[in-house]
């Protein structure tokens, strides 16, 4: 039996992500299901889910990772020269209006196009595609794994850009599905088969690299792992709002199926605390100052 679950991100879709609240606006009534055994098994985007589960509850990573980059929707066809996003009919003449509920995504753009209008865009898929049609943004910026899996890119031909990893690098766990269960014998004993050890160890460690920066998902931090030749590589951004400021980092190890997972989780540790070296605290701390400015204004 299949139970539909909607969460307090999929009721409210009329403002920011970042000011609904904290992290797991999207799993909070799921894995209160799970825990009360009203459901057994819950499937999420991994990049939706906090990253430290609750007690009595764990997660499995299916495999194979759909494509973890973003691109670029638009009303006319765009192209990437050198790096940025231009139109291939006419001149832009006004700043460029992106549509994105994602800070992350936000920064990123202002970091390549500190004119641009950043616009709000919240809704599944087939809304935000409405929304750009009716002509509210020049282009929206969605997740390329979504695009994918609803078959969505053959029908927007010519229209569609894939930002390369360096320049719209991508939440952690981006593309990869997790399903979430309690930890019991037998529910691990039916499902571990279903575990993929290299897209777990890869989202392990840029998950571990936001959790031990202390940064929520709402906060503008970004991770990704890849595995190439037996050596996972780590890639990590802490990027200011207005994307004048950034920290980048990259760590790497030796991997195999056998590796343990703590070893993985020290990679992304690593490269946190290389970043924080680096000044992230920095930028960490005045976004965490900005919030809760925002917050004490709301209330007021």
């Amino acid at each position: 039996m299949i139970e539909q679950i909607h969460t307090t991100g999929d009721r409210v879709t009329n403002v920011p992500l970042s000011k609904i609240g904290s992290e797991g606006v999207f799993v909070t009534e799921i894995e209160r299901a799970l825990q009360e055994r009203r459901i057994d098994l819950a499937v999420h985007s991994l990049k939706d889910l906090p990253t430290a589960q609750p007690e009595g509850l764990r997660l499995v990573i299916l495999g194979p990772r759909e494509d973890a980059r973003d691109v670029f929707i638009s009303k006319s066809e765009f192209q990437l020269v050198s790096g940025r996003l231009v139109p291939t009919q006419e001149v832009q003449k006004t700043p460029l209006r992106v549509g994105t509920c994602s800070l992350r995504r936000s920064a990123q753009i202002r970091m390549q196009y500190p004119d641009a209008e950043i616009l709000s865009l919240r809704g599944n898929v087939d809304t935000r595609l409405r929304k750009l049609e009716a002509g509210l943004y020049d282009g929206i910026v969605l997740a390329a794994a979504g695009l994918h899996r609803m078959e969505l890119p053959a029908q927007l031909a010519g229209r569609v850009t894939y930002f390369p990893i360096d320049l719209m690098m991508p939440a952690p766990g981006q593309g990869a599905l997790a399903l979430e269960l309690r930890d019991e014998p037998a529910l691990n004993a039916l499902l571990d088969p279903l575990n993929d050890r290299a897209v777990q160890a890869a989202t392990t460690a840029e998950r571990t690299f936001m959790r031990r920066l202390g940064a929520g998902c709402y906060l503008p931090v970004a991770a990704y792992g890849e595995i190439t030749d037996e050596y996972l590589t780590l890639q990590g951004l802490v990027i200011s709002l207005d994307g004048k400021r950034q920290v980048r980092v990259q760590q790497r190890m030796f991997w195999t199926e056998e590796t343990r997972l703590e070893s993985v989780e020290a990679l992304g540790i690593r490269a946190a605390e290389q970043a924080l070296a680096e000044g992230a605290d920095a930028i960490i701390q005045a976004l965490e100052d900005s919030r809760e400015r925002e917050q004490e204004r709301q209330r007021v």
